[in-house]
């Protein structure tokens, strides 16, 4: 995705609901930030925080808003054998996690909220979220921005299977 273009987030009635964009935060890898804004205006922006050496495995993900800043990280041991991570939105854990099926299951206070199903035929995903999660809110916008991160871990995971298999 170059930093001009954008993609529209639609939602089951083809209506678009808001607007995915690259973008920057100060202390984040260059080309790893994505910024989410929905039609009424709430931008959230995540992106992974820059990795030495001492932590190249496992990431730490910066979520910001206009007034907050949040940071998950990489579940350790689980991350080096699937997407896998953990954090906290104002006292409520959210995990964020690949299942079996390479869909990512989104589950806050341990409750299932949204699944995310790629598909690598049609390159579209479809997002499914429980009734109760709101366009609107922050879990939504970091649901549906926590995919670009899971992309990047993949492309980053088979660079090192590469390296160490082939």
């Amino acid at each position: 995705m170059k930093k001009e273009k954008a993609i529209a987030l639609e939602n089951e009635e083809k209506e678009i609901i808001g607007v995915i964009e690259k973008a920057d935060i100060s202390g984040c890898e260059k080309g790893h930030v994505f910024s989410f804004t929905n039609t009424n205006g709430l931008t959230v922006r995540m992106g992974i925080k820059k990795r030495g050496i001492r932590n190249f495995l496992f990431a730490t993900y910066v979520i910001k808003t206009e007034k907050e800043t949040y940071l998950f990280k990489d579940k350790p041991g689980n991350s080096l054998l699937y997407f896998c991570v953990k954090g906290d939105i104002n006292g409520q854990d959210i995990q964020i996690e690949e299942n079996w099926s390479k869909e990512i299951e989104v589950k806050l206070d341990k409750i299932h909220i949204a699944t995310l199903k790629t598909s690598d035929l049609t390159f579209r995903t479809t997002i499914l979220f429980k009734d109760n999660i709101l366009e609107s809110t922050i879990h939504f916008a970091v649901t549906v921005l926590m995919y670009f991160m899971y992309k990047i871990y993949k492309n980053e995971s088979e660079f090192i299977e590469s390296i160490l298999f082939d």
